[in-house]
Order: structure tokens, then C-alpha cells, then sequence
């Protein structure tokens, strides 16, 4: 988009104006579709598995599978979405999505006793996935000035972030009143309304210097990712904060839950928390911050303490009041932290970067989940949650350290 195009969205108001810029407009629209879906399936997919074969292992088998094959296949996603025409391979892998959720949807809906077929389905899902995630983050750029990254990363994400948490509230309702077979196959038409509005985006293909290997590609995406030490820092902080939080906040937090909140009351928690992510985006439109890194990392570290807050805030209502806040505080990171790797990271390499973020992001998460029920049999429940919230703090806070995190944003 053209410097004086910049200006006349900023002129009419850039946080709602971004809007009126048809590429943005088709990526973000498609993408809040597509996270409506995915709020949807979390919720639906369990139900749907355990009325499908009444056993926990078999819901475990099929949620592993897709994460095993979006976690192994994200360096090949980054590396693909940085070498073929976008907009087609977008428009693909939410088509491949939405037919494997439908084919889903239909065993569940025939009660048909396939899980290694559904396994397989949430594993074509994940790959596609795979696919997406870095593709979606690196379009972002290209359809803006640079100028206005703040305010359409903002947009975007309160869009999608909403879409998300009405997803998850519209899934609960839509599995009792419908049952689990319907709603999961809404999630594949969700994929389809995405690729559709997807598949009038017009984005300038990137021009490649040279033609080099898919492998070659992903050596590269490696290079630009550990060549920049205020990326790698953070990711290195975040493979260690999830794995703590993914671990005592999904596996030990419901057990404390029962004991001390209740599940009516760790339900609003967990909501608090999204719900801060919506209101964060809207304070992310006042943030300029001159070393935007920085802020950042100082906005994320109470996420790390969350598993420690369940146990230091016995009363229901200010571990919900604190949580809204800290998810307020985490989306302002969020937004910053898109940004500058949107700033900072070349366009032809951003979704090849972005893939070793997501990648390291994961990496360790069924780690921490695997270790947690270990570590609070022998330590005990609280002091396991209490101490995922140190690690969780320590972490993330090591990132100021790094002088590179601390330094001004480059003109």
C-alpha cells in the first residue's frame, strides 16, 4: 500500500479505517471466521470422541495426532508459505481443513467406530494448520503500510480473539441442544466461509533471488531466527513459561479446581482470562511505547505467575478480577511482539520466523503436561503450582537481560 494511501486510513481513523483496505479486510475476515471454528471444535471434538467411544484414551489419541503432525510439519509450513504463491496455498489448506472436519463431523454423525480414521482426519487438520498459522502471520504485512502494522495487528487479533471466545460459549450450547456431530461438522463449513473469503485477497508476490531447496529454504528460516537474539530470547523464555503453565494450569489446575473454586468458578477464570485479551487489544491501540520489546516482556511476566495465583488468591472473585488483568497485559505483549517481528524480520523470511517461533512456542508444552501429575505427587499440589509460577516469572523475566530485548525499536 502507498505511503499517502497510509495516510488517508490514518486520517479516517486507522484502529476502524484499517478495515476499509480490501486485502486486510479478506485476511482478517477469513480469520475470524476460521478462529470461530476452531472455538467451536475444542469443545465439540471432545464431546463428539467420548460420545463416539465413551474413552478418555481414545479423545487423547485423537488430540495428539493433530498436534503431532502441526507441531512436526510448522518449519515445513514457514518454509512453504515463504516459497509458493500465498493466497492459493491459504485458500488450500482451509479447504483441507474443512473437509477433514467434515468427514469427522459425518463419522461421529454415522456412529461409526473409526478412531484411527479420526485420528487421521485431526492429523490432516493439524498439518494444514501447520500451513496456516505462519501464512495468516505473515500476510499481515503485506497487506498494510508499515505505518499502520499497530492498528491492523490490533483489529485483527480483537477479531479473531472474540471470535474465539464466542466459538467456545456457542459450542457448549450448540453440543446440548444439537450434540456433537453437528456442531464439529460447522467448524469444516466455518474453514469453507474462510476459504472463500480468502480467495479474493490479492497480496504482491514475493520475488525470490535465487530457487533453492525446500530444505534449503528452512536452513535459511534457521539462520534468520537465531542470527536475532531478541527473538530467539523470548522464544527460548516461552518454551519454558508454557511448558510450566500448560502443565499446572491444564492438568493440575482443574484438580485444585475441584477442591478449592469449584468447576462453575474455574470456568469463569479461564474465561477471565480471554476476556482480557479482547479488552488488551483495545489498550494495545494506545501503546507506542520506544522500546516496544521492553514493554512487552515486562506485560507478560505475571502470565507466568497464573498456576502460582490460583493458590496465592484463595478468593474466587480477585483471581478472576487479577487473571482479566494479566490476559489485558499479555495481549498488549502480543501486539507488540507481532509487530516488531513484523518490522524487523523481512517479508520473505517472516513466515519461515514465524514457524520457529510457533515451533518453540509448542515444543515443550506435552512435557510440562506429561511431568505435572509426577511432580505434584511427589511435592504436592500446591507447592507444584506454585512452583510453575516462579519458573513461569523467571523465565519470561530473564528476557530484560538480553540487550537486545531492551534497545529502542529501529526506524
Amino acid at each position: 500500500m502507498s505511503a499517502s494511501a497510509g495516510d488517508a486510513v490514518r486520517a479516517r481513523g486507522g484502529a476502524v479505517a484499517v478495515l476499509r483496505l480490501p486485502a486486510f479486510r479478506r485476511l482478517a475476515i477469513g480469520a475470524t471466521i476460521s478462529r470461530f471454528g476452531n472455538g467451536l471444535a475444542t469443545v465439540a471434538l471432545a464431546f463428539a470422541m467420548l460420545d463416539l467411544t465413551h474413552s478418555v484414551p481414545a479423545l487423547g489419541l485423537v488430540v495428539a495426532a493433530r498436534s503431532a503432525a502441526n507441531v512436526a510439519l510448522l518449519l515445513v509450513g514457514g518454509a512453504l508459505a515463504d516459497r509458493l504463491p500465498r493466497r492459493p496455498l491459504l485458500v488450500g489448506s482451509a479447504l483441507l481443513s474443512g473437509a477433514a472436519q467434515l468427514a469427522i463431523g459425518g463419522v461421529v454423525a454415522a456412529h461409526l467406530d473409526l478412531i484411527a480414521v479420526v485420528a487421521g482426519l485431526a492429523a490432516v487438520n493439524g498439518a494444514a494448520a501447520a500451513v496456516a498459522q505462519p501464512l495468516v502471520t505473515a500476510l499481515v504485512p503485506q497487506t498494510l503500510d508499515s505505518d499502520l502494522l499497530q492498528e491492523g495487528s490490533t483489529v485483527f487479533r480483537i477479531g479473531t480473539n472474540t471470535a474465539s471466545l464466542v466459538g467456545t460459549a456457542v459450542a457448549g450450547a450448540g453440543v446440548a441442544v444439537l450434540g456433537s456431530a453437528p456442531v464439529v461438522a460447522l467448524d469444516g463449513v466455518t474453514f469453507l466461509l474462510a476459504a472463500l473469503a480468502w480467495s479474493g485477497l490479492r497480496v504482491e508476490r514475493l520475488v525470490r533471488s535465487t530457487r533453492t531447496s525446500l530444505l534449503a529454504d528452512i536452513v535459511d528460516g534457521w539462520h534468520a531466527f537465531r542470527t536475532r537474539r531478541w527473538l530467539w530470547a523470548v522464544v527460548v523464555a516461552f518454551t519454558i513459561a508454557n511448558a510450566a503453565y500448560a502443565g499446572a494450569v491444564n492438568v493440575l489446575g482443574p484438580v485444585y479446581a475441584d477442591r478449592s473454586l469449584g468447576r462453575a468458578g474455574w470456568g469463569f477464570a479461564l474465561a477471565a482470562i480471554t476476556a482480557g485479551f479482547v479488552l488488551g487489544g483495545l489498550v494495545a491501540l494506545r501503546v507506542r511505547p520506544k522500546r516496544p520489546l521492553a514493554v512487552a516482556v515486562c506485560c507478560v511476566v505475571p502470565f507466568g505467575a497464573i498456576p502460582a495465583l490460583l493458590v496465592l488468591i484463595p478468593v474466587p472473585a480477585l483471581l478472576i478480577a487479577a487473571l482479566l488483568l494479566i490476559g489485558v497485559l499479555t495481549e498488549v505483549f502480543e501486539v507488540l511482539w507481532q509487530v516488531e517481528q513484523q518490522r524487523r524480520v523481512p517479508a520473505e523470511l517472516l513466515a519461515r520466523v514465524t514457524s520457529y517461533d510457533l515451533l518453540g512456542s509448542f515444543l515443550a508444552i506435552p512435557v510440562g503436561q506429561a511431568l505435572a501429575a509426577p511432580i505434584a505427587s511427589l511435592v504436592g499440589l500446591q507447592p507444584a503450582l506454585v512452583g510453575a509460577g516462579v519458573i513461569g516469572v523467571l523465565a519470561l523475566a530473564s528476557c530484560l537481560l538480553v540487550k537486545d530485548v531492551r534497545a529502542p525499536s529501529p526506524e
